[in-house]
């Protein structure tokens, strides 16, 4: 008896594809005070293949096609502050908006979270692990100036004991061995698909205090105008000095 093709979809996604199916709704979370949706000028969030989370509504897409079993998919997301004026603390948490298909993919896969290499979270891709990230915000740390940090993540659909509506009739050979399955209707394969969105806020440090530089903030208009009326100054006492010079050697000659 040959074994039947097996497909999965794990599918972040910012728009609700499907109304049937529909996950329980949840309330916004409550963000910390100062909190702003989206990020501000020059404060980014970037991934390795390019992707950025949106500036305006702070969300971020997680895209996986024919997700195989057993297989790790982890996407590396670069935070940074790139202002030199501002600090700023950066927030996000997980919102599910759908699942569908033969596979349950929101309990057949697991999730990890890790900030610069440390890991803080362990559960479902939708939120729900060692706390709840659709109820709670996650602080992603303090960026000063110039500050960078890594968030990771990694998916892993690592349990055949979420199939739905499979009738116990054919094999999938995998990397574990194999495993009876059939889609409905015997349609030859079984699917799967979830969507969720990460949404990420900032908020100003009100405690960070810009570096001075000299007497005068490199920003404050006050004292750029004393610096050029210094330097206007200094260039005519030294005119000055030289037209003394040049004077006294006329007379000097003349004698």
């Amino acid at each position: 008896m040959r074994a039947k093709k097996l497909l999965a979809s794990l599918v972040s996604s910012l728009l609700l594809l499907n109304p049937v199916n529909t996950m329980t709704a949840f309330a916004e979370v409550a963000l910390p005070d100062g909190a702003v949706k989206g990020l501000p000028e020059k404060l980014t969030a970037m991934d390795s293949e390019g992707n950025v989370v949106s500036s305006d509504t702070g969300e971020y897409f997680f895209h996986v096609e024919n997700m195989d079993y057993g297989v790790t998919y982890t996407k590396d997301v670069q935070l940074m502050n790139l202002r030199d004026d501002k600090a700023y603390h950066i927030y996000f948490y997980v919102e599910p908006l759908f699942k569908n298909g033969e596979i349950d993919l929101e309990k057949g896969c697991e999730c990890t979270f890790r900030m610069d290499g440390n890991e803080f979270y362990k559960g479902t891709v939708t939120g729900d692990g060692n706390f709840d990230l659709t109820k709670e915000v996650y602080d992603c740390g303090l960026y000063n100036p110039g500050d960078s940090h890594t968030l990771q993540c990694s998916v892993i659909w690592n349990d055949l004991d979420v199939l739905v509506g499979v009738d116990n009739g054919h094999r999938l050979v995998d990397i574990n061995g194999e495993h009876v399955l059939v889609g409905s209707q015997n349609s030859g394969y079984v699917q799967g698909e979830i969507e969720f969105k990460w949404i990420f806020y900032a908020a100003v440090d009100e405690e960070y205090d810009p570096p001075k530089t000299g007497l005068f903030l490199a920003n404050n208009k006050f004292g750029m105008a004393a610096i050029a009326v210094l330097a206007i100054m200094t260039g005519g006492m030294l005119l000055l000095v030289f037209l003394k010079k040049k004077q006294q050697k006329e007379k000097s000659n003349e004698a």
